[in-house]
C-alpha cells in the first residue's frame, strides 16, 4: 500500500489549517496506537506499523468539516484562528454534507487510493470494530481512549459518547440494543489487545503518556 511519508503526514496539518486542538488529539491518538501496535507486533502479530502510524495521525485530519460552527470552545480546548475558521467554512461549501472520511477519500484517492478506501471503511460505524482489520481496530481503540488529548478509560469514553449522542442512538431502530452490542464489541477488542500484550488498559497512560 502506498502511503505518505511521516513528514508529509505532519505537513498536512499545516496544509489544511487544522486547529491546534484537533492536531493535539491526532498526535496523542498516534502515540497510543503506535505504542500498542509495537507491543502487539513484539508478541507476533503481523501488523503494518507504517499504516497504523499514518492512519492514526490522519484519522481526524478533516474533522473540522463536521463541526457546524467552528469557534472557540473551552470544553474541547478549541481556539481556532480566523484563517482556520475561514478555511473550514470554504471546505464546507466545497464539500457540502460530506463526512470527514468522505472528504479524505475524495482528496487523497488520486495519490493514495488504498489508504483513501481504508479511511472510508475505518469511518463506517455500521461495521463492528471487531470485523475490521487489526490495524483499524488498534487506531479506533486508541481514538476512543483519547478525549481531546487526554488518555481516559474506555468506559469513561463510552459513557461520554452515549450522553452526547443519546438522542441519535435511541432514534434508531432497536437503538439501545444496537448500542449495547457495539459497546460489548469495543470491550472485546480491548480485551483482545491487552490479553495479548499482558498489560492492563490503565497502563497505556503510563507508557504512552497523555
Amino acid at each position: 500500500m502506498k502511503l505518505p511519508t511521516r513528514q508529509q503526514t505532519e505537513e498536512y496539518f499545516e496544509d489544511f489549517h487544522v486547529p491546534d486542538n484537533f492536531k493535539a488529539h491526532c498526535f496523542t491518538v498516534n502515540k497510543v496506537a503506535v505504542f500498542l501496535a509495537e507491543e502487539l507486533k513484539a508478541k507476533g502479530e503481523p501488523l503494518n506499523l507504517d499504516l497504523i502510524d499514518r492512519l492514526s495521525l490522519m484519522h481526524d485530519l478533516f474533522k473540522p468539516i463536521s463541526i457546524k460552527e467552528l469557534r472557540p470552545d473551552p470544553t474541547y480546548n478549541c481556539n481556532p484562528t480566523r484563517n482556520q475558521i475561514e478555511f473550514w467554512k470554504e471546505m464546507q461549501r466545497r464539500y457540502p454534507n460530506k463526512h470527514e472520511t468522505e472528504v479524505f477519500h475524495e482528496i487523497f484517492f488520486p495519490e493514495f487510493p488504498e489508504l483513501a478506501e481504508l479511511m472510508l471503511h475505518y469511518g463506517n460505524h455500521d461495521i463492528l470494530t471487531s470485523k475490521k482489520s487489526r490495524e483499524e481496530q488498534i487506531v479506533h481503540y486508541a481514538d476512543w481512549r483519547v478525549f481531546c488529548e487526554t488518555i481516559i478509560p474506555l468506559k469513561e469514553r463510552m459513557d461520554d459518547l452515549f450522553k452526547r449522542y443519546n438522542h441519535k442512538i435511541m432514534a434508531r431502530h432497536n437503538g439501545k440494543e444496537v448500542w449495547e452490542k457495539r459497546m460489548a464489541d469495543e470491550i472485546a477488542v480491548e480485551k483482545s489487545i491487552f490479553d495479548k500484550i499482558k498489560m492492563k488498559p490503565e497502563d497505556v497512560k503510563k507508557f504512552a503518556g497523555g
